[in-house]
């Protein structure tokens, strides 16, 4: 059983999902402070390899976490966004299937950031199809070191790996010899195989993958991962 940690990502690319679907539980690290000009509320690239698409969020002197920061409902976001939703997938063969959801999700107001996070990435991994478990970290206690929090989820999920980019350990995010030490084996995400079918649409917006292949999205996603290893 496999354990990754998210950091909650605006319509993320493709790559986001093909890591996620190495995990049997994604724990979502809404608990993270909320960093501007990152991904936290900002889109993947478009096709046109420009278009990023960005939430407004209500600024506040104190810096707050992402499950408390407020969205900027003022700004009429919703519909210039899904107004360029429309622009650039409307002529894809499943646009016609997700895109009224997406304008449902799009025009209900959240009461916070995270909580419209979780609520796209819910609805993005039913639509991939993928067999993952997700939790949110704000939803139970959360000030512990990075190494505590993973053990905490990985004993509640029965998970014994955790898995994250190679990144997180040079760095030091989280340290492996920590995680060892509590029983729980560190291991890196496979990259996406260099196939003409993903390697396209690796860092382009999630929708333009999904809107492509509707339903067998996630079954390539699948097909492609590496087999599960025995325990």
């Amino acid at each position: 059983m496999n354990l990754g940690t998210f950091r909650p990502a605006f319509l993320p690319d493709l790559t986001y999902f093909w890591q996620m679907a190495q995990c049997n539980v994604a724990v979502f690290t809404d608990h993270l402070p909320f960093s501007k000009g990152t991904s936290v509320n900002r889109s993947a690239v478009f096709p046109d390899a420009q278009t990023i698409l960005r939430v407004p969020i209500l600024h506040n002197k104190n810096r707050k976490r992402i499950f408390e920061t407020e969205i900027d409902y003022h700004s009429g976001w919703a519909a210039k966004h899904l107004k360029t939703l429309h622009h650039f997938f409307h002529n894809l063969p499943f646009a016609y299937y997700y895109l009224p959801e997406l304008e449902e999700l799009f025009n209900t107001r959240f009461l916070s950031l995270g909580d419209f996070l979780f609520a796209l990435q819910q609805k993005l991994v039913r639509w991939l199809y993928l067999p993952v478990r997700m939790f949110r970290a704000s939803q139970s206690e959360f000030d512990f070191s990075a190494e505590d929090l993973i053990d905490l989820w990985a004993n509640r999920t029965h998970c014994r790996t955790y898995m994250s980019q190679a990144e997180t350990f040079e760095k030091g995010w989280v340290k492996p010899k920590a995680l060892q030490e509590k029983g729980i084996t560190p291991a890196i995400f496979t990259p996406i195989p260099n196939s003409h079918l993903l390697k396209n649409y690796r860092s382009a917006v999630i929708l333009n993958f999904l809107l492509q292949f509707g339903p067998e999205a996630g079954f390539i996603i699948q097909q492609y991962l590496p087999p599960a290893k025995e325990a």
